[in-house]
């Protein structure tokens, strides 16, 4: 069966759907993600408002969200680095269980990556698990490559997570 599938920016009013997917992704793959759900869980809801206001009117940001139809499907989160405009960094990239190989990581990955270019930027990094096979495939089959050595994910994990770049095509002039 088919999934169609739609994307669009978080908006500020959607924080608590915006909070309940990125606990979800904690529990289901918490071996994917710097953050812990017992850390992120503690956050009061003010917290939660704040982060996805402040990114929403940053320009730096784009907290996307995947449907199905109208239901939340996944995430992932571009962020322009401040103090490097040439490159967006990726987090959060997370699709639920019922709809992975469908697509919506591809179109997740794709959506961020050609912000990255309309807005002149010309390199996107991210971080990957090196147990987590499907997401190095994803990132592999899109053009990212290895940088550097494997790092431990977090203090407290025998995990380790693997850097990763990809040179983007720029439709826009980079402003520093």
């Amino acid at each position: 069966m088919a999934h169609r599938h739609s994307l669009a920016p978080f908006t500020p009013a959607q924080w608590e759907l915006y909070r309940n997917l990125r606990l979800s992704s904690l529990l289901d793959s918490p071996e994917a993600f710097g953050s812990t759900h017992a850390l992120e869980v503690a956050r009061s809801p003010e917290v939660w408002q704040s982060r996805l206001s402040a990114a929403v009117t940053s320009g730096l940001d784009l907290p996307l969200l995947a449907r199905v139809g109208e239901s939340p499907a996944g995430l992932c989160w571009a962020k322009r680095d401040p103090a490097n405009l040439s490159v967006v960094n990726l987090y959060q990239m997370w699709v639920a269980p019922k709809y992975r190989g469908t697509g919506i990581g591809d179109a997740l990955l794709e959506h961020c990556i050609g912000w990255a270019g309309s807005i002149g930027v010309k390199e996107v990094r991210l971080g990957v698990t090196l147990a987590d096979s499907p997401a190095h495939r994803l990132y592999f089959r899109h053009g990212f490559l290895p940088v550097g050595a494997p790092e431990p994910l977090r203090e407290g994990v025998d995990l380790l997570a693997q850097n990763m770049s990809l040179c983007v095509a720029s439709n826009a002039q980079v402003q520093e």
